[in-house]
C-alpha cells in the first residue's frame, strides 16, 4: 500500500504525536508498505534538518513556530499543492493524527481523490482546549473552511453555524466548537482509531452530542522496551543527582505540561517522606510549566527531596527505570500515556489518577489509582513502597502488560484496518 500519514507537529518538536508518527512509519516500512510523512517544517522558511533534507519521503510545508505555546507548530499549507502532490504519488491511504488543519485537508483531499481515510486520535484537543486558549481561536477560523472538506447535511450546517453565536461569559463555547469539529472529521473518515479506552468513550459521548456516527476501534500505539543501559551509566547519573542506592524514587518522566496536572506531586512527596524518609521525587523532562514546578518545589518543606533532571532521550529511559521504584503518573488530559508504557517495560509499578489512558495499566494488576488529592495519591504510594509482596505483584505485571504492546503487534492491527478501508 502506499500511505500518507499527515501531522500538524513533527521534528524539533518532541511530543507524543511525533513518536507516534514516527513509530507507525517505521514499522510500515518494515512491512512493505510504502510510506510519506507530510508534516510542518522548522519555520517559514522551510528550514530542515539536514537528516530530514535527505529524505525523500518526508514532505515538508511551511511553518509559523511557537504558535500558541512552546514548540507549537501552525501550519501555513496551499491545499492545491498538497493535492496534487498526493495525486501524483498514488496514495491509497490517507491517515491524519492531529485533529487541525491536516484532518481538515486529509478530508478535502479523499473527497477529491477517492482514497480511504483514516483518523487517529492522539490528543486528547477537546480538554487541551481549556488549557490552551488559542487553540479555540484555531478552531473558530478552520470552521470557515469545514463545508469544503467535509460532508454535511443541511442540520450539520444550520447547527455549526449556531457555534459561531459566541456569548460574553460562555466558558464551553470553546470546547462546544472543538467537539463538533471532531465529530464531522471523524464521521468522514473510513475508520477512526482511539489510541485509548478514555479516547474512544470520549470520542462516542461526542459523536452522540453531534448525532454523528463513527467506524471506531480501540488500538493503543505500541512501544518497543527501552534500549538497554550499563550499570556505568546508572552509577553515573545517580552521582550526577545525589541519588543514592538506598533512596525510594517517586518518577514523573515526560513532557512537563500545565495539563498534566504535576503540581500534584509536590504535595504528594511531602506527605510520601513522613512515612518513607528516603523517598524523592524525580521529575525528568522538560516543557514550558517545568519553571512553575520549579519555583512551587523551592517554596516546599520537601525542597531537597525534589529533583529536576531536565529533558532526556529515548536511551536513557533504561536508567530512568533503573533508578526508580514507583511511576507517578497524575495527568488527568492523557490520551494515551506512552511513558507509562516504558515505565512498566522498567518493572515499575504505576500510580495514576486516570485509569482508562495508559494501555499498560490494570488497576490492582500492576498499580493502584489515586484520586486527584496529594494525600490519597501519597498513600497509595505508601502503600505499594511498605508491601514487599505487592510490590513484587505490580513489578512483574507491568513488564508482562507492556510485552503485550510492542510497536510491530500494534502496527499489525492498524494496517488490518486499512484492508477493511480498502475493502469499502
Amino acid at each position: 500500500m502506499r500511505i500518507g500519514l499527515f501531522t500538524d507537529t513533527y521534528r524539533p518538536a518532541q511530543n507524543g504525536v511525533v513518536v507516534v508518527v514516527d513509530v507507525t512509519r517505521r514499522e510500515l516500512e518494515a512491512m512493505g508498505h510504502e510510506v510519506y510523512v507530510f508534516a510542518p517544517s522548522a519555520n517559514l522558511l522551510n528550514q530542515v534538518a539536514e537528516v530530514d533534507e535527505r529524505d525523500d519521503h518526508l514532505i515538508h510545508f511551511p511553518t509559523i513556530r511557537g504558535a500558541g505555546f512552546k514548540e507549537g507548530q501552525l501550519s501555513v499549507f496551499f491545499p492545491p499543492h498538497l493535492l496534487n502532490k498526493v495525486r501524483e504519488l498514488k496514495i491509497d491511504i490517507l491517515h491524519f493524527f492531529t485533529a487541525g488543519q491536516m484532518a481538515l485537508f486529509c478530508c478535502y483531499a479523499a473527497r477529491k481523490t477517492g482514497a480511504a481515510l483514516i483518523g487517529q486520535h492522539c490528543t486528547d484537543t477537546y480538554e487541551y482546549s481549556d488549557n490552551y486558549r488559542l487553540l479555540k481561536v484555531g478552531y473558530a477560523a478552520m470552521c470557515a473552511l469545514m463545508p469544503a472538506a467535509v460532508e454535511m447535511t443541511t442540520k450539520q450546517r444550520l447547527d455549526f453555524a449556531t457555534l459561531y453565536a459566541f456569548k460574553k461569559g460562555d466558558e464551553n463555547w470553546g470546547k462546544r466548537l472543538v467537539a463538533a469539529m471532531l465529530a464531522l472529521w471523524y464521521q468522514a473518515c473510513d475508520a477512526v482509531i482511539a489510541v485509548s479506552q478514555k479516547s474512544a468513550n470520549q470520542l462516542t459521548a461526542i459523536a452522540e452530542r453531534n448525532n454523528v456516527k463513527l467506524n471506531l476501534s480501540v488500538i493503543p500505539t505500541g512501544v518497543n522496551p527501552p534500549p538497554t543501559v550499563s550499570s556505568d551509566d546508572i552509577d553515573l547519573f545517580r552521582d550526577t543527582y545525589n541519588i543514592n542506592t538506598g533512596d525510594e524514587i517517586i518518577i514523573y518522566y515526560g513532557r512537563l505540561g500545565q495539563e498534566k496536572n504535576l503540581k500534584l506531586l509536590i504535595p504528594t512527596i511531602e506527605r510520601v517522606i513522613a512515612k518513607r524518609p528516603q523517598a524523592k521525587l524525580v521529575y525528568a523532562g522538560d516543557w514550558e510549566y517545568r519553571a512553575t514546578l520549579e519555583k512551587m518545589a523551592l517554596e516546599s518543606s520537601a525542597r531537597d527531596n525534589i529533583i529536576f533532571t531536565g529533558r532526556y532521550n529515548r536511551n536513557q529511559v533504561g536508567i530512568l527505570n533503573a533508578i526508580s521504584k514507583i511511576y507517578a503518573f497524575p495527568s488527568l488530559t492523557d490520551t494515551q500515556g506512552l511513558t507509562v508504557t516504558e515505565a512498566a517495560y522498567g518493572g515499575l509499578p504505576i500510580v495514576l489518577c486516570d485509569p482508562l489512558a495508559p494501555a499498560a495499566f490494570e488497576e490492582n494488576g500492576n498499580g493502584l489509582v489515586a484520586r486527584d488529592d496529594p494525600d490519597d495519591f501519597a498513600e497509595q504510594i505508601i502503600k505499594i513502597l511498605s508491601n514487599a509482596k505487592l510490590y513484587k505483584k505490580f513489578s512483574q505485571r507491568s513488564i508482562e502488560l507492556a510485552g503485550d504492546l510492542t510497536e510491530k503487534r500494534q502496527t499489525e492491527k492498524v494496517v488490518e484496518l486499512y484492508r477493511q478501508a480498502l475493502r469499502k
